[in-house]
């Protein structure tokens, strides 16, 4: 520096000390740095010669003014700023000596605002409590702030505050004292009225002296009047306010005054100049731009913005701090893990919360550091106590994955991403809605989900909060039902990106929820999800090959389609795979043991219906070996999972006997279970109709068997096709009796053939027609049915639909005799084996 040089400069002259500092402050232009260090030299050469007096006591004050004194130190290399701040504090130290009672404020700037290394909070505020002590109205101001916000050491005090700071407006540093009021007052704003009133109150202070145009010009910027705004900021850069030239410089750079004119490259303009003036984040925010440039063509200058922010960095900016750590952690093309942690504990020694979540987030989840998991917590607490809003979502994962804990605390996991979305971090937002919508922590509280996703959607346009609110918007669940809304959120979700919309709008074209069905429609949105390769899109659209849903039936496509479902994860694909085997893919052989294969991992994920079926798979002799106990495990699991078709398979379990003894009250109550769920079967209606597990009551018994043969279980319409030929619960009507025998018998139901044969033949219920009846009753006789071979035989010996043949007759009496039935045995003479 040339510093000494220029007190030297000015002992060796004739004109006085007292004239040169006049000159000074006359012009009080400070732009060029040298002009302070001459400054400065006069003020201290006019205390080592002992030639002090008021006018150089202004000068002093004007050298520390309107960050004439930050200003000038700003370009200095680390060498010269070591020199520099020596010869600051010196001078101070010169003027605090002598009882110059403004020195304690400027020493407090000193080392409060001084680079790395240099600033020395402690120090600081000792010198601002003297300066109280002695009554320094600048001083006063300082302690009045740093109470309003409880920083420095100060205990938050914003009643107490107030009241220093308004003290301080009677005094000489009353546009001071004022500003810092303006700027309490409009920070603590919540509407447009408020910030009006409030820069009305100080109307004089921002028109008439010109301090605080910075807040006028955000009162504007937060009305979105931006012509505006640009006139408060001219008006304040006219008037020699750094700041005014970062917010203009800002906005530049942002693109938000691009209509005005504003380029980028006029905005780092400004902030360059801003920064030169001690403002910090103007550094910061040019680096950005140097590096991330917003203006397409505008060229990069990678180099040019880390140099930027390392000289944010000497004055503890704390978000150049995190963004060059960030930098060297992450961009391939400056990588160097070490300087970026280097950065990011500096960060931290800053106290920035951002900078301690980072870390934490590096220590958990970063792989080319080594994983710290106490490390990482200790990280994410302390960043949280600062108030960062990502730390408690990143701990409430954590909880909930189990990472400090053996098993997971869904409980505390809650607590923190309550934490979270109360900070307005969008992922704690999400996740609170989602933990009180399935009540993971407890039961579930629908308004509560309802209010998160709400907050999520109004805060930050959260896709994932659309299509949740919209889900709860369908079914009616802590919201008022309107599936109309939901369609448009979905859509509004789709719209934006956000795939998964494209499925739920699917279901609802698909179901018809607003308007009628549109098959074609909901294929589309379904293609639309498969074409992303989302799994549950993908399963969908292989549904509609499957059955032909909104277009082309195409086995062989819908079975790729459940195949690469189930490659990106889809585990519901393997009952569909599963069902394909089972059915012969492609018109192929059944293939149950592979079947078997898909459908036990299904069931293993917990699928009621894939566990239902490999219950069905062992105990109906699908497989190589029936193994019906196994079976009747595997039901059980499906009716815990809460599968009407696994209760209605134990219930045949227990009524028909398949284990050690026939168990009539389990049967009925597991039969009655499945009817609550409204699934029926033959078994409720044999229950009511013989007494098992219930009183005989043939009414119910006919009711329940109508109900399952309109749901065309066989067994039911052959059993209400018999209620109708015996009277059992109903009328005797041999019409309907036949109309339903027939059904089942057509469909290979050899007892109802029996039925059918005879009816024919008597023309009961049908018209009469022996020979048909006969064909039927060659069927079921042919099958072993004892009353087909019976009244077979009766056919024969009468000759009706068949040749007569003593013969034939007697060789089918022999057969139903020895198959156990009566009114044979009475015509052979017992059940004896025919004679050979």
């Amino acid at each position: 520096m040339e510093y000494l040089n220029y007190v030297r400069e000015f002992a060796n002259d004739s004109v006085s000390i007292t004239a040169h500092a006049e000159e000074f402050l006359n012009k009080n232009d400070y732009s060029n740095p040298h002009e302070w260090y001459k400054a400065h030299a006069i003020c201290m050469l006019a205390e080592q010669i002992g030639k002090n007096n008021e006018v150089l006591e202004k000068l002093y004050d004007q050298l520390n003014e309107d960050s004439n004194c930050l200003h000038s130190s700003m370009s200095l290399s680390d060498e010269d700023y070591a020199d520099w701040f020596t010869d600051v504090k010196a001078l101070n130290d010169i003027f605090i000596d002598r009882g110059y009672k403004h020195a304690y404020a400027y020493q407090y700037e000193l080392f409060i605002n001084s680079r790395y290394g240099f600033r020395d909070e402690e120090r600081a505020v000792g010198y601002l409590k003297k300066g109280v002590e002695l009554g320094d109205d600048l001083c006063k101001c300082y302690v009045g702030y740093a109470m309003y916000y409880g920083t420095q050491g100060y205990e938050k005090d914003e009643e107490g505050a107030v009241t220093i700071l308004k003290m301080a407006v009677d005094g000489e540093r009353a546009n001071i004292a004022n500003l810092f009021l303006l700027n309490i007052e409009f920070r603590g704003c919540t509407s447009g009225e408020e910030g009006k009133a409030v820069v009305e109150k100080f109307s004089e202070l921002i028109n008439v002296k010109k301090r605080g145009l910075y807040i006028l010009a955000d009162y504007y910027l937060r009305e979105d009047d931006n012509v505006s705004a640009e006139a408060a900021l001219k008006d304040g850069i006219a008037n020699n306010s750094a700041y005014c030239k970062y917010l203009l410089g800002m906005m530049a750079c942002n693109g938000r005054f691009e209509e005005l004119g504003y380029t980028e490259e006029q905005g780092r303009e400004l902030l360059a100049d801003a920064y030169d003036y001690g403002i910090t984040h103007a550094g910061y925010v040019l680096g950005y731009s140097y590096f991330y440039p917003r203006t397409e063509g505008l060229e990069a200058k990678q180099e040019a913005g880390i140099e930027m922010f390392k000289k944010a960095i000497a004055y503890y900016s704390s978000e150049a701090t995190l963004e060059l750590a960030i930098i060297y952690l992450y961009n391939e093309d400056f990588k160097d893990i070490a300087k970026g942690m280097e950065f990011l504990d500096r960060g931290v020694e800053y106290k920035y919360d951002r900078a301690m979540s980072e870390k934490g987030f590096v220590l958990l989840d970063f792989e080319e550091v080594e994983r710290d998991v106490e490390g990482g917590k200790a990280m994410l607490e302390q960043a949280m106590a600062a108030g960062n809003d990502y730390a408690p979502y990143r701990l409430g994962l954590a909880y909930q994955n189990a990472d400090f804990e053996e098993e997971a605390d869904y409980e505390k996991a809650l607590y923190l991403f309550e934490l979270a979305a109360e900070r307005n971090n969008l992922s704690g937002l999400e996740l609170a809605g989602r933990y009180h919508r399935f009540g993971y922590a407890g039961e579930p509280n629908l308004e509560k989900a309802v209010s998160y996703y709400q907050r999520g959607i109004e805060y930050f346009n959260s896709n994932y909060c659309k299509v949740e609110l919209a889900m709860l918007l369908e079914r009616g669940e802590g919201i008022e039902q309107d599936v109309a809304e939901a369609a448009r959120l979905y859509e509004d979700a789709l719209n934006e990106g956000y795939t998964y919309a494209a499925i739920r709008l699917g279901f609802i074209y698909e179901e018809g929820s607003v308007g009628e069905p549109d098959y074609a429609k909901a294929r589309a949105h379904f293609e639309l999800a498969a074409e992303q390769d989302m799994a549950e899109g993908v399963y969908h659209l292989a549904r509609c090959y499957r059955y032909g849903t909104g277009g082309e039936e195409n086995q062989e496509k819908s079975f790729e389609l459940f195949s690469k479902a189930l490659e990106l994860g889809f585990v519901d694909a393997n009952v569909d795979i599963a069902l394909f085997y089972e059915e012969g893919i492609n018109g192929g052989e059944p293939d149950y043991e592979k079947a078997f294969e898909y459908m036990i991992v299904g069931a293993e994920a917990g699928f009621n219906y894939a566990q239902y079926k490999v219950g069905v798979y062992y105990s109906y002799g699908y497989l190589a070996e029936t193994n019906v106990e196994l079976g009747k495990e595997w039901f059980e699991k499906s009716v815990e999972s809460g599968s009407p078709l696994g209760m209605l398979s134990l219930g045949d379990y227990y009524l028909y006997g398949y284990g050690e003894e026939k168990e009539y009250d389990k049967a009925f109550e597991y039969y009655i279970a499945a009817e609550e769920r409204n699934y029926i079967s033959e078994g409720l209606g044999i229950c009511y109709q013989f007494g098992l597990g219930v009183e005989v009551d043939e009414v119910k018994a006919f009711h329940y068997y109508k109900l399952a043969a309109d749901r065309q279980y066989d067994s039911a319409i052959f059993r209400l096709g018999l209620c109708y030929f015996y009277g059992n619960g109903t009328e005797r009507d041999l019409v309907e009796a036949f109309h339903y025998l027939k059904q089942v018998a057509d469909r290979g139901n050899m007892d109802a053939a029996s039925y059918v044969g005879l009816m024919l033949v008597k023309g009961d219920g049908a018209e009469k027609d022996p020979e048909y009846g006969v064909s039927y009753l060659i069927q079921a006789a042919e099958a072993g049915f004892d009353m087909a071979q019976y009244e077979l035989a009766n056919c024969y010996l009468k000759g009706e639909g068949v040749p007569q043949s003593d013969d034939s007759a007697m060789e089918w009496y022999q057969q139903a005799a020895e198959n156990g039935n009566e009114d044979a045995q009475k015509i052979v003479g017992g059940p004896r084996k025919r004679r050979r």
